[in-house]
């Protein structure tokens, strides 16, 4: 399979443009181009037929070695070239008989026999089918049934009983009867948030009377959500079947969709299981930001300074934009959608601690083209991507001429029992049932015993699922086995019935060998020839120059006392301070130094800040009190280091200082001082850029690095040597630190490799084309392929 993953990208890229073309196509395509499998199987044509063909022969519009191409395929490569590539007509023929060329060689050294390529052939064959295979009238109807839906929004209430998906029949008409009796109870006047509370087997729901709340579409399943939109407010739907078991949907309102917003929040975190005094404290500190807000403090200032969700605090505290129903806690969903943009709310209580929110802006429902990219993947994805197989299956079904013999069907599933549970079932190798056939596809038969070895493989692999019974696990078994029969023999005899998927299955065959023989004799050739690069690049050397470089950094400040400040921390060198601590340190009882969960989760939060800022690194500072060992600091911050470094911080992004008892935080509280703090320090000069940004934008600016001439103005400006030079300009203050001149030079082989490489390349490929050419001359129909392009032009 190696060779797969080296075309896979080509593979990849042609796949998404003809997945795109099949959904595209009229639904009537399919059945106007299909043939019957039985049709497609028959070996002789009919007199009629082949006298037909016999006067209607396509000409042969390109000969290359023993490969003929006829003027249409070659019209259809011609006019791709032309349309992707904007090409002319010429040229593109050009191509295609350079192409051709190159299959010819990996033919005649036997590329399409390796075992190899028919493996990956066949892989292909069944990604490209499954394009060609899926129901694009069921999803067509889908996309626009979903946006219609999006354009609403929908409260709604159920009552569930739980039903396994392959449930016996009597089990599963005594659960839908049971549905029927409630819901008659609703019509008849019964509340049926009363009927839930007292029937409905959804935990999560039933003590609120079966309340789902407001959602949109995309954010139930699929069977649930047609009878919330399907339903008239104040209805109650027919039993739903899930996965899950039935359902009765009752509507309680509708309304037109509210959009989406982004909002800004600061969080104050407090558990739901803390204590009284927690909850008090951050209830004081909440109400104390809300009132600062109220007074006119900027937002973005006090998040950054008191927000203890540490992955938005730095973002000046945005979360990513969201609707309704697609937030866990109701309660920041209802007040974030209460307000206006730029309004701030009163603190709101979630399960995260407290809230205060911004609403930064509203956004209204995207457009049915906007949106169609996203809506084409839930709709193969979510629960709807279920319906897209069933009516996909059902008319493969008719198609490849699929017959179940049912009885036989029944008998085979009932052979389950209690050893198909435990994973040891097995079968009667020589009985009737076992030789008989379940189904036939096409001219296949497919008998029993196949059935039974595919149960006999799966019981050992699969899970089963929650609460089946053997003859439930059974039953789901014979669907899947259906399924992948069908599928397979519809793969395998696609060519036969589509005359489209038949022309890119010879167009891919194309692509394959064309990359595979190219790899082989020019790009792995290329890299492995070093003495032939070396050679190359002699030759070629005044194309690969490196010109007078300058290595330095360049500060830009808005004042004079900006920019000395920026001096004075590079002068002291990296890692450079950042003015920033994490804003909870950690506190110990006295004597201790071991984690608690509490620390880890602050650690776990100062971890993310880690991974997030490549060039961060870390002071962790240990304190001990007056009244503890001297040794306590040291401990502390011992435990911290190893669980960082545990959970991959490397060591080098760490610095320890011991500061003991010589600085105490309060000289009355002790608790206080037995402490570990966290200070950001950073190795990369634009993490000092940010610091000095973080107030006010474009305070300064930094560039360091390598400078060449044009790459920036100002620098050009500088004379060109080393030391460090000053100038104010344009109201700005600027400071060019040059460490290094580099005179322009040739580059050596190692860094002008990448492009050596791929100039090599292309004089290997100019070379092999040219050989190829002799070796295979082209014989060109012109007359023929004129007038063929002439009729498309028409």
């Amino acid at each position: 399979m190696k060779r797969f993953y080296k075309v896979f990208p080509y593979i990849l890229l042609l796949f998404s443009q003809i997945a795109c073309q099949v959904l595209k196509k009229p639904a009537s395509t399919a059945k106007e181009t299909k043939e019957s499998p039985k049709t497609a199987s028959n070996t002789q044509a009919s007199p009629k037929a082949s006298q037909t063909n016999a006067v209607n022969t396509e000409p042969i519009g390109l000969t290359i070695g023993s490969n003929e191409l006829k003027v249409s395929d070659l019209k259809l490569e011609i006019e791709k070239l032309m349309i992707h590539d904007s090409v002319s007509t010429d040229e593109a023929l050009q191509q295609v008989i350079q192409d051709q060329r190159i299959v010819a060689e990996a033919k005649r050294r036997g590329y399409d026999n390796s075992e190899e390529y028919k493996e990956e052939l066949q892989t292909y064959n069944s990604i490209l089918a499954e394009a060609y295979l899926t129901d694009s009238t069921t999803i067509k109807y889908l996309l626009k049934e979903t946006y219609d839906w999006l354009l609403q929004e929908v409260r709604a209430a159920h009552i569930m009983y739980q039903l396994p998906e392959f449930a016996n029949p009597a089990d599963t008409a005594a659960i839908y009867n049971k549905l029927m009796d409630i819901r008659t109870r609703a019509q008849e006047g019964e509340d049926f948030g009363v009927l839930a509370q007292q029937f409905s087997q959804d935990k999560k729901t039933s003590t609120k009377g079966g309340e789902l709340g407001w959602f949109s579409a995309l954010q139930l399943v699929y069977p649930l959500e047609k009878a919330a939109f399907n339903v008239a407010v104040g209805q109650v739907s027919l039993p739903v079947r899930t996965k899950v078991g039935y359902h009765l949907v009752k509507v309680l309102e509708r309304r037109p969709n509210s959009g989406k917003v982004l909002v800004q929040h600061i969080l104050k975190a407090v558990p739901l299981n803390s204590n009284d005094s927690l909850f008090t404290k951050a209830k004081i500190q909440i109400d104390s930001i809300y009132t600062a807000l109220t007074k006119g403090a900027v937002f973005e200032v006090l998040c950054e300074k008191h927000s203890d969700d540490y992955k938005t605090r730095n973002n000046k505290g945005y979360l990513p934009v969201f609707g309704i129903g697609t937030r866990e806690e109701t309660a920041f969903e209802q007040a974030a959608f209460a307000l206006k943009e730029g309004q701030v709310s009163k603190p709101v209580r979630t399960s995260a601690g407290w809230h205060i929110i911004r609403l930064a802006k509203k956004l209204p429902l995207e457009s049915y083209e906007e949106l169609l990219p996203k809506l084409k993947e839930k709709v193969v994805t979510d629960s709807r991507g279920e319906l897209v197989k069933e009516n996909a299956q059902a008319r493969l079904k008719k198609e490849m001429q699929f017959v179940e013999n049912a009885d036989i069907a029944k008998r085979a599933i009932e052979t389950a029992d209690t050893n198909l549970v435990k994973r040891k079932w097995g079968y009667v190798l020589n009985s009737p049932l076992t030789n008989s056939t379940i189904f036939s596809i096409g001219k296949n038969e497919v008998k029993t015993k196949a059935f039974y070895e595919y149960v006999m493989e799966r019981q050992l692999v699969e899970r089963i699922p929650n609460g089946y019974s053997a003859l439930m696990w059974m039953r789901s078994f014979y669907k899947k086995f259906v399924d992948k029969n069908v599928k397979e023999y519809a793969e395998a005899h696609l060519a036969e019935i589509n005359p489209e998927f038949r022309l890119l299955m010879q167009e891919y065959t194309t692509g394959f060998l064309k990359v595979q023989l190219m790899n082989d004799l020019v790009i792995e050739k290329s890299v492995a020839d070093t003495l032939g690069q070396r050679a190359f690049y002699e030759r070629n050397k005044d194309k690969y120059r490196m010109p007078e470089r300058a290595l330095g950094s360049l500060v830009i400040a808005k004042d004079a006392k900006t920019l000395a400040q920026v001096r004075d921390i590079f002068k002291k060198g990296a890692p450079y301070p950042l003015n920033s601590t994490m804003r909870t340190p950690l506190y110990y009882e006295k004597f201790g130094s071991e984690l608690t969960p509490d620390h880890k989760k602050t650690l776990m939060s100062l971890l993310d800040i880690m991974g997030t800022n490549k060039g961060y690194v870390v002071e962790i500072g240990g304190y001990a009190d007056q009244n503890e060992n001297s040794t306590n600091s040291a401990e502390r911050i011992e435990k911290v280091k190893n669980f960082l470094v545990t959970n991959g911080l490397p060591i080098e992004r760490i610095i320890e200082n011991d500061y003991g008892k010589t600085k105490p935080a309060d000289r009355f509280d002790w608790t206080k001082n037995q402490r570990v703090t966290f200070i950001f320090y950073s190795n990369s000069k634009k993490d000092v850029e940010k610091r000095f940004n973080r107030k006010e934008e474009n305070t300064v600016s930094i560039e360091d690095g390598y400078f060449k001439k044009g790459d920036n103005k100002y620098v050009d400006a500088f004379k060109w040597e080393v030391g460090s030079q000053s100038v104010i300009k344009e109201g700005k203050y600027f400071e060019f630190n040059i460490e290094k001149v580099e005179p322009a030079r040739f580059k050596t082989l190692r860094e002008a490799r990448g492009q050596v490489l791929a100039d090599y390349q292309k004089q290997l490929e100019k070379q092999l084309n040219d050989e190829l050419a002799v070796k295979y001359p082209a014989i060109v129909n012109k007359e023929e392929i004129s007038k063929s392009l002439e009729v498309r032009k028409q």
